[in-house]
Formats: C-alpha cells, sequence, structure tokens
C-alpha cells in the first residue's frame, strides 16, 4: 500500500470492510439455516455460534488465499505471523469483530419483543 494514494487505501479499506460485513451477514444466515432459527441470537448457542464463526473463518481463509495469488490482492509484510500460508491477523480479526458485534446484537435482541 506504500504506493497507493490515501484516496486508494480508503478506498480499498472500505470495499473490504463492506465485504467483511458481507461474510457477517452470510454466516448469520448459515447459522440460521442450521438451527432452523432467525432468532438465535437470543439464546447464542453453542451450535449456532460454531456455524457462524466456521463458515466466517472458512470464507475469510479462501479470501485470503484467492488474495495473496491474484492481481487484485495484497501482500503480507515479512513480520505477519502465519498460519497455513494465511495471515494470523486476518484469522484472529474474523473471531474479534464478529464476536463483538454477536454481543452488541444480542443485547438489542434479547431487550426486544418476540420475532414476527
Amino acid at each position: 500500500m506504500d504506493q497507493l494514494s490515501a484516496w486508494q487505501v480508503t478506498k480499498s479499506c472500505g470495499i473490504a470492510s463492506v465485504g467483511d460485513a458481507g461474510i457477517m451477514v452470510f454466516a448469520y444466515w448459515i447459522a440460521t439455516i442450521a438451527t432452523g432459527d432467525r432468532m438465535w441470537l437470543r439464546g447464542a448457542r453453542a451450535r449456532a455460534l460454531t456455524v457462524y464463526l466456521g463458515t466466517g473463518l472458512s470464507i475469510t481463509i479462501v479470501v485470503e488465499h484467492l488474495a495473496l495469488r491474484s492481481d487484485w490482492g495484497w501482500q503480507y509484510d515479512d513480520t505477519m505471523p502465519l498460519i497455513g500460508g494465511v495471515g494470523l491477523v486476518p484469522l484472529v480479526m474474523w473471531i474479534i469483530v464478529p464476536l463483538v458485534t454477536m454481543k452488541l446484537a444480542e443485547r438489542s435482541v434479547v431487550h426486544s419483543g418476540p420475532a414476527s
């Protein structure tokens, strides 16, 4: 990113953030299908959370592998710790950010009325 302008960096990071949000929505949808309950967050069942995180991590791993080997992607700095060729930071971020997001959403869902 050293050769990119501030606008190009902002645009790239913005697109990546939208992609991450899309992964979170898709992972929630898959967990909903797995549990048969679109409001699974109210109970935050272990199965739903496992499916949610597993889906998100799987997609993240695939995207990272593709991006590292394509013209449109990115490259890690030499200091990035790798697990199976994928950066540790993207993997950890996909666990921390969605869990925090789910916790905040759970607070909202628990205090709302029944599902319609």
